[in-house]
């Protein structure tokens, strides 16, 4: 029999395998962005060159792990001869480990599947899971891995002593240790479990298309109070939950933009009227779980103690997140690798919709909820998940669980966004009927995703005894367009079509209160006085939301509250989003340049994208602006020469289709009126 390479042989051959990966995944990159003129392409060109080349660097160490691994698993099974001949058995083999070792990684990241199928869409990679292809794919890989164990590990008693160890250790890490039996503390915790942009129609209890899209959440809704009519100020998810936690409206609050100012963020962080920080001074333990989507809690510091979100997607974090997107063997391999060796491969991996992964949110979040437990304190935590956000990334099978079966149009598995066209021109107004019909699926599935997590959390809080002691509220920072009329993609960019991006689920579970539907109008800005009203704690007066407890309690019907928004930052030329005016309106609206105008990265301030100077007053003057009543609705558009407005009846047009601006009815001027002191 011929002798094998040996290792250091090997191990040079399959770097030189992998560097001549990482070049050709280089020039792809470098190639893509000299084809894009913009004013950040040219950053990434010249005062971040440095930033470019060492994103591209840090890719490195990935593929050297390639190589060991490669190396370790091959090498039992390849055998010495010419250079040439050495190759080929190389390639063949690191071709044959790459496809097996997918089935570990498919398994342990069902999303990654996902990742792939969207690259190849002609053809059903889906059918590999009804065929349990990775399964096999892993029982074979494991064999492989243990030939080249074994032959690493020599003499008999050492392999029979490692192998003992090996099966031990695996053993040991599928035993899950019984979770921490909650104690009596007097104080009630609260726990929030969100999802970004989930609309109010998608509940099944609310009237849902499909009859299974929510079965954890309608369960849940039966032992809890459903505000049917709960609006938020902003569909953006940074203002909507600035809003949230400090009871405050944008102007008041001042964050205005996605982008904020160092200033601007800094005056957030200082307040003492934030739930979160008002509640950890009074003894409670109080933490944020979320992947990307909660990067907002990264950039504005809302009081919570403990954060572990995605990171803020400043400018390096973007030219990071194109650095991975242009190496795709790093996040397959190492995206779904469980802690800091993760992280380091994959840099910028909390960045990524296709690196969500809700059940290590899940984990993070029991990890918190448990040593408040152990340490008999009260907790307030919020989870924050991202599969219902475009690109409506949830994972398989929920991604296709509504999906025609033999559809072949565009976004087969998730929406496709170009970054560079989404700042230039916008989401495609029109779509075909199949189409729109189609992501409207790919978003229910979504929303079964999240429904799928809901069911597991509301479980293990069962489990600790927390659930007697747990206020539990299931909400959203803001609703979602889904080619509603007037509308495209997205959410926050106008106020037509209805109140799909504002109107948003809200449902409490107070221990000891009895479940009920609330239908008067509610809103966002009134959660941080109810939660504090509930908790026993006082209400500050700077805050301009209400105290809901009398309507949570059944001692009134109605509050009289009006519900006040303005539309969010736009990426895009504001005349875009305008398909509802017509075009001697859309003339004399006041437009505004996009994001690649009215955006800069401030160096001195974590190189975040902010609004230019220059822009910041225009950007907010331009905003588009609502005032809604529990009967009323009037949208206000800045014009040149004057406000263009919008007047419906939300009773009978929920969908805003007849526009009774104009007529001089009272309501318009009263809610004129009323806009002003917004």
């Amino acid at each position: 029999m011929s002798p094998r390479p040996s290792f250091r042989q090997l191990f040079a051959l399959q770097c030189l395998l992998m560097g001549a990966l990482y070049v050709a995944s280089l020039v792809a990159f470098v190639t893509l962005a000299e084809g894009i003129a913009d004013r950040f392409a040219a950053l990434a060109r010249g005062p971040y060159l440095g930033t470019v080349l060492l994103s591209q660097a840090r890719a490195l160490p990935a593929y050297a792990v390639l190589a060991l691994g490669l190396t370790l698993l091959s090498r039992p099974f390849l055998r010495a001869g010419t250079r040439v001949g050495l190759v080929l058995q190389v390639l063949l083999a690191d071709g044959v480990l790459l496809l097996v070792a997918l089935g570990p990684v498919l398994l342990s990241a069902p999303g990654l599947l996902d990742t792939v199928a969207r690259k190849l869409p002609s053809i059903d990679l889906y059918s590999l899971q009804r065929w349990h292809v990775p399964q096999g794919l892993t029982v074979l890989f494991l064999l492989l891995a243990g030939v080249a164990f074994l032959h690493v590990v020599q003499g008999r008693r050492a392999r029979f002593v490692s192998a003992v160890a090996f099966v031990a250790l695996g053993l040991l890490s599928m035993r899950k240790p019984a979770p921490p039996l909650a104690t009596d503390v007097p104080r009630p915790n609260v726990l929030i479990i969100a999802t970004d942009s989930w609309r109010f129609d998608r509940v099944g209890v609310h009237g849902a298309a499909h009859p299974d899209l929510t079965p954890n959440i309608d369960a849940f809704s039966k032992t809890a109070v459903d505000f049917t009519n709960h609006h938020v100020a902003t569909a953006s998810t940074l203002e909507s939950w600035v809003t949230f936690f400090t009871g405050l409206f944008p102007p008041a609050h001042g964050i205005r933009s996605m982008y904020p100012s160092r200033d601007e963020v800094a005056a957030v962080a200082a307040r003492a009227e934030v739930v979160p920080r008002l509640l950890a001074a009074r003894g409670y333990d109080t933490f944020v779980s979320s992947d990307w989507v909660g990067n907002c809690f990264d950039l504005v510091d809302l009081g919570f103690t403990k954060s572990q979100v995605g990171r803020v997607q400043n400018f390096e974090a973007l030219l990071l997140e194109a650095t991975v997107r242009a190496h795709p063997l790093v996040p397959l391999f190492f995206g779904a690798m469980p802690g800091i060796l993760g992280d380091v491969l994959v840099p910028g991996r909390s960045s990524l919709a296709s690196a969500a992964r809700p059940a290590a949110l899940v984990d993070q979040l029991f990890d918190d909820i448990d040593q408040s437990v152990v340490a008999r304190r009260p907790f307030f935590g919020l989870l924050f998940l991202s599969p219902t956000h475009i690109p409506y990334n949830a994972r398989s099978p929920f991604n296709v669980k509504y999906s025609a079966p033999n559809y072949d149009g565009p976004h087969r598995y998730q929406v496709e966004v170009n970054a560079h066209e989404l700042i230039t021109t916008g989401f495609a107004p029109t779509l075909a009927p199949a189409a729109i019909q189609h992501v409207r699926d790919l978003y229910d599935g979504a929303v079964s995703d999240f429904d799928d997590t809901v069911g597991t959390v509301l479980a293990e809080l069962e489990q600790r005894g927390l659930s007697k002691n747990t206020i539990v509220i299931l909400t959203t920072d803001h609703g979602e367009d889904l080619y509603d009329p007037g509308s495209t993609l997205g959410h926050g960019t106008n106020f037509f079509g209805g109140d799909q991006s504002t109107h948003i689920p809200f449902l409490i579970r107070v221990p000891g209160q009895a479940p009920g539907r609330v239908e008067a109008l509610t809103r966002s800005v009134d959660v941080a006085p109810t939660l504090l009203t509930l908790l026993g704690e006082a209400v500050p007066k700077v805050m301009q939301g209400t105290s809901l407890t009398p309507l949570l309690r059944g001692e009134v019907k109605d509050l009289g509250l009006s519900s006040f928004a303005e539309t969010c930052y736009l990426f895009f030329p504001k005349a875009k989003a305008m398909t509802s005016l017509t075009e001697a309106e859309r003339a004399e609206v006041v437009e505004l340049a996009g994001a690649a105008d009215t955006l800069e990265v401030d160096a001195t301030f974590h190189h975040n994208l902010v609004l230019t100077p220059s822009y910041r007053a225009a950007v907010i003057a331009a905003k588009d602006r609502m005032v809604r009543t529990a009967r009323w609705k009037l949208i206000e558009i800045p014009g040149k020469t004057r406000p263009i407005h919008r007047l419906y009846d939300m009773l009978s047009d929920p969908h805003q289709q007849v526009d009774l601006s104009g007529q001089g009815r009272p309501e318009e001027s009263e809610l004129s009126a009323l806009l002003q002191t917004y």
